[in-house]
């Protein structure tokens, strides 16, 4: 048959997803991998949804979503991250993942490079990958709370960086950035003429304190900011997120939407429409639920003597394995087939990873204790066999 692009077949797929189907080769593991909320959707958001689905409200929206949604998205950023966009600045997605993507085809060219964080989502590098540009990872390090470390930033650029991505609250290290440390990404950004990518599908999910959106300090001409329903009102499988940024960049979102999804999910909208519109008591619920959760795994594992990074949004932990000598894959694998505990390894996050693992707060308080548990025992254990003889 006719051959696929070759550059297609090297993409760097997820290691969440291997360490998922390794853990099917296990009896009843405790996973502590995923990163799917295990809240529900709150009811009146899907009351809401399945109400227009029976008022005909099932074909086809605008390309840039329905006119009510984009406004209550535009008054949300305003209220919430302090972004003043006009409702045609607005562009409605299919997820955060959608816009992401869309937002990519429209900037790079094959050859432009593309900043990312490193540890950072894997679907970054992969992403880029697959439209024939170049991911170049800028380390992030553990020692400095997995804060963007400007001088790795400055270093990376080239005569064919074309922007710089942000990811804060992050992914996989739960980080949040400083307002002061996005105003420098900023400056940089203005002295290179790049683009500012930021990526705020966690932007409500903050432990000590708001977050800060870096289009909140400026750069109206090439900060582009995407966000999510998914994280915040449990709306992973819905599908449906929202991109803003200069006006004439969003027109061609929308545009560029159209080959490839023609347009997010027309009842998927209607139940976002919900989330904005309704009562906000169930974001404070899982966001109290997550800080919970954030406190209880600092105990478990600071009684068991296992050194990890302290985050301060998003829902993910980083455990540092480093003194026990073996790469994350080994020691993930260890873990999930010895002690029944499943995690990631952080090199499936970058190179800058390596020697931590991730670990979820998206799972029940019963589940993130019993699966700590085991893994503070396989710690141990670990240790034990790495210590000289």
């Amino acid at each position: 048959m006719p051959e696929v692009r070759p550059w297609v077949l090297d993409t760097p797929h997820s290691g969440i997803r291997r360490m998922l189907e390794h853990a099917r080769e296990v009896d009843s593991p405790v996973m502590l991998a995923n990163g799917d909320p295990n809240f529900v959707t709150p009811a009146h958001i899907i009351d809401a949804a399945a109400a227009a689905a029976h008022a005909g409200g099932t074909g086809y929206s605008p390309g840039d979503g329905l006119l009510s949604l984009r406004e209550a998205v535009a008054a949300k950023l305003g209220r919430v991250n302090r972004i003043q966009a006009a409702v045609d600045q607005v562009c409605i997605t299919t997820g955060a993942c959608g816009g992401l993507y869309t937002t990519l085809m429209v900037l790079l060219d094959p050859g432009d490079e593309l900043l990312i964080p490193d540890p950072g989502w894997s679907n970054y590098a992969a992403m880029v990958h697959v439209l024939n540009a170049t991911p170049v990872a800028y380390p992030l390090r553990p020692q400095s709370g997995w804060a963007v470390d400007l001088d790795a930033v400055q270093a990376s650029i080239t005569p064919r960086t074309r922007g710089i991505l942000l990811n804060s609250p992050s992914n996989p290290t739960g980080a949040v950035e400083s307002a002061e440390t996005l105003a420098r990404i900023l400056a940089i950004a203005e002295e290179h003429d790049l683009w500012v990518i930021s990526d705020e599908a966690y932007d409500q999910l903050t432990f000590d304190g708001p977050g800060v959106s870096t289009a909140s300090l400026g750069g109206e001409d090439r900060v582009i900011s995407i966000f999510a329903f998914s994280k915040t009102y449990a709306m992973t499988g819905w599908r449906v997120g929202y991109v803003t940024g200069p006006k004439a960049f969003t027109r061609q979102l929308s545009l560029h939407q159209e080959p490839v999804v023609s347009c997010a999910s027309t009842v998927s909208q209607h139940a976002a429409l919900a989330a904005l519109a309704g009562p906000q008591d169930c974001v404070t619920e899982m966001v109290d639920a997550y800080r919970r959760r954030r406190d209880l795994a600092a105990s478990i594992l600071t009684e068991g003597g296992v050194p990890f990074v302290m985050p301060h949004g998003a829902f993910f932990l980083m455990v540092d394995i480093r003194a026990i000598g073996l790469d994350s894959w080994t020691c993930a694998l260890a873990m999930l087939r010895e002690h029944g505990v499943g995690t990631v390894p952080g090199l499936a996050f970058g190179s800058a990873g390596e020697g931590f693992l991730r670990v979820t707060l998206a799972a029940a308080d019963e589940q993130i204790a019993a699966g700590l548990g085991r893994l503070v025992s396989a710690y141990a254990n670990l240790m034990l066999a790495a210590a000289p003889a």
